[in-house]
This record gives structure tokens, sequence and C-alpha cells, in this order.
């Protein structure tokens, strides 16, 4: 073979070796979907702000930063923001806690007096969803980032629980 032939050859196998790396560089980049929750989408997130001061915000406090009202009562329930523990858990085990409303002993405040609701009887899964996507879109980053963390380990059981979601079951 030529020299010059010898070139474009390399040149031409360089350049598909560099677009290679380019295309498997942009795939490893983009992270599987772990979560359950669009914490990222604009309207999800308004619908579930809505839907936590109606049914969240008298046990759980508010998250948006306003004062409560000076007749509020304190909050009975741990809070959602970061000073809270609700970003200890997967997102799979968020949805069904809020759904069932059972609640592990050590997330009792005291208050014998207050249960959670059992969120199934009055909101649908997309409505619970929506609610703790906007929990999670008022966390700060490395807060959020410590609860996806969470969420990688356990993918395959937020896999299954948005597969039964996607199926009508849950």
């Amino acid at each position: 073979m030529k020299p010059a032939s010898l070139i474009v050859l390399g040149i031409t196998g360089a350049a598909a070796l560099g677009v290679v790396a380019v295309l498997a560089s942009v795939a490893l980049k983009q992270e599987p979907e772990t979560g359950l929750l669009a914490w990222q989408d604009p309207e999800i997130i308004g619908r579930g702000a809505e839907i936590y001061r109606s049914e969240c915000s008298s046990c759980h406090g508010g998250l948006d930063g306003s004062a409560p009202a000076a007749d509020a009562p304190e909050p009975s329930a741990p809070p959602h923001d970061e000073n809270g523990h609700s970003w200890k858990h997967p997102d799979y085990v968020l949805f069904g806690l809020t759904k069932s409303g059972e609640v592990a002993e050590l997330c009792l405040t005291g208050n014998g007096d207050v249960e959670m609701p059992e969120f199934a009887e009055a909101l649908n899964d997309r409505q619970i969803l929506d609610v703790l996507s906007y929990i999670k879109s008022t966390w700060p980053e490395e807060v959020r980032a410590r609860q996806e963390a969470t969420n990688q380990i356990y993918a395959a059981q937020n896999a299954a629980t948005r597969e039964l979601l996607e199926n009508g079951g849950s």
C-alpha cells in the first residue's frame, strides 16, 4: 500500500474511532431513569403543590418558604423538607407509604392522636406522584442527589412500581 493511502486510511480510522468515542460518551452520560418522580416538570409540580397545601401541610408544615398563618397549629408529623427524613427513602417507598398511610414507629412524633391518612381513599396514583414530585422539587440539590443515590440502589423496585402504575394496577 502506498504511503498516501496509509495516511488516508489512518485518518479515516481515527475519525471513526472519535465518532464512536463521542457517541459512547453521550450514551454513558444519559443516566437511566431510576426514580418515579417528575420533580423537574413545572406542570406536575404545580398540581402537586396544590395537593400538598390542601392535604399535607397541616400535618407536615409548608414547603414554599412562606410563613404559616398565625393561628396555624404546630405540625404534628415530620417535615418533608431537608430537615425531615423523607429524602432518605426511595421513590417507590414514599409512594407506598403515602398511599397506604402506614408509617414506621420511628416516623411518629409523639402525638398519638394523629395518624397518617390512607391517601388511597382520597387521591389517585397520579395525584400521589404529583405531590411527591412537588416535595422533591423543594429539596436542595445536595439532598435530591442523596435521594437519587438511594433510588439507584432501588432502581429495580422503582421500575417495577412504574410498570405496575402504567398498567393500571397498584
